[in-house]
């Protein structure tokens, strides 16, 4: 069926498929709309959704032009499904739960509104009761359709082939380890109990290294520092007044201020990076001496200089406490400066999907550095960290290995047990 505009939009592509209704612009024409499919859900639940689209890498709001049109999306069109599977988030960690969030919404909402309209006299507790009987028996319904019909391949890539498709050194530990219930510091070390992270510095503090806590927020300060003059740009055409709590009164939990700030519509995006290439280089440039060396001075005095004028970008990423921003500065006096500006380039071009999976521990000893994931007995690498090991091998290229801590097996602690009551 041809549209208003004579073309039959047979070639579309969706704009962003993390959106619950979702948009799909014509690759001919330029039109952008919506499937037909999704319309009774569209229409009863999320009718502020129809009018306009938001687009995956560049955040920017996309007018719906032509409504809803039959066959648009994949399943309409009987091809398969792209999968666009949600982060492990506390209470989606399955794959199921991460692959059909889109399905399970939609049930679970469809059949909780059906409940409360039969049921308008019911209470809080019934309808808590309700919502989480509703919510079990869709994940059975989609476990089961899973099995017999799959709509996606859930199929990723292992721990072990990413960890032998980009040999990553892996240095073994057999601790051992606490009689407690608790998590977390259950390594013994002389006697005491201590975290794994604090186990594999203490071994590798003996072949000279010295070791600092890591993992994401310290880079999360270092961002803000020495990027919140461009990212705060308010001659960017894109940037607009935003507001929320403060970090700090959050922390503490006691009553705070709004913080204000100009932020990019599209900041944390790919299509950010792209779009102000030109403002980077030129942003970047402060970094460079006058014969044009990265220069440790130069960001050492960038980053004091820069410090206070840039809490509002660290409130808004979550790296407000000053023991962070000293581990940040912490990392220009460690890494080479050059480095640290290829960390910068690398989240800048896509922060949201960078900022996290960043290993534990950061050694260094004279002029050496390398990073460090340590890993507890079963404990697997998440998706972010596995990402990570990926964009290290192909773009970063930091040093880079895993210290993998292993619990003695049930079998040999059964054994260690006879041997010692045979003893005594």
């Amino acid at each position: 069926m041809s549209g208003p505009s004579g073309c039959d939009h047979t070639s579309v592509v969706c704009l962003n498929q993390h959106e619950l209704i979702r948009k799909y612009r014509c690759a001919d024409c330029g039109a952008v709309m919506m499937c037909v499919c999704d319309e009774p859900f569209g229409q009863r639940f999320l009718a502020h959704q129809l009018s306009e689209g938001c687009e995956l890498d560049t955040q920017e709001r996309v007018p719906v032009t032509h409504g809803f049109r039959p066959a648009t999306c994949n399943g309409c069109r009987g091809l398969p499904l792209q999968p666009a599977p949600g982060a492990a988030i506390p209470g989606r960690t399955s794959k199921i739960k991460r692959f059909y969030w889109r399905e399970l919404f939609f049930r679970e909402t469809e059949r909780f509104a059906d409940w409360e309209a039969t049921n308008p006299q019911a209470s809080p507790e019934e309808a808590g009761t309700a919502r989480k009987r509703i919510a079990s028996e869709v994940l059975d319904e989609i476990k089961a359709l899973h099995a017999f019909a799959p709509l996606y391949d859930m199929r990723e890539p292992s721990q072990a082939d990413v960890l032998s498709r980009y040999d990553v050194a892996i240095d073994a530990f057999s601790p051992d380890y606490a009689a407690t219930p608790q998590k977390g510091a259950v390594v013994m070390l002389k006697g005491a109990i201590v975290s794994p992270e604090a186990f594999v510095a203490h071994h590798y503090a003996a072949m000279g290294w010295s070791a600092m806590p890591l993992e994401s927020v310290p880079l999360h300060a270092l961002f803000g520092v020495l990027m919140w003059l461009l990212i705060e740009d308010p001659a960017d055409t894109k940037n607009r007044m935003v507001s929320f709590g403060s970090r700090t009164a959050f922390a503490a939990r006691v009553p705070g201020e709004q913080i204000w700030m100009h932020l990019p519509e599209d900041f944390g995006t790919p299509g950010y990076g792209r779009r102000r290439r030109e403002a980077l280089d030129e942003h970047f440039q402060f970094f460079f001496t006058s014969d044009g060396h990265a220069d440790r001075g130069q960001l050492l005095w960038l980053f004091d200089y820069w410090r206070e004028p840039s809490e509002r970008l660290r409130q808004y990423l979550w790296a407000h406490r000053d023991t962070d921003v000293e581990r940040a500065r912490h990392l220009i006096e460690i890494l080479p400066a050059k480095t640290v500006l290829a960390i910068l380039r690398y989240l800048v071009d896509d922060y949201w999907g960078r900022y996290l999976g960043w290993p534990d521990l950061l050694l260094h000893r004279a002029d050496e550095f390398l990073l460090v994931e340590v890993k507890s007995s079963s404990d697997k690498l998440s998706a972010e960290q596995m990402r990570w090991i990926v964009d290290n091998h192909e773009a970063l290229k930091l040093p880079f290995r895993i210290a993998k801590l292993h619990r003695p097996s049930r079998q040999t602690t059964r054994r260690s047990s006879t041997n010692h009551a045979a003893d005594d």
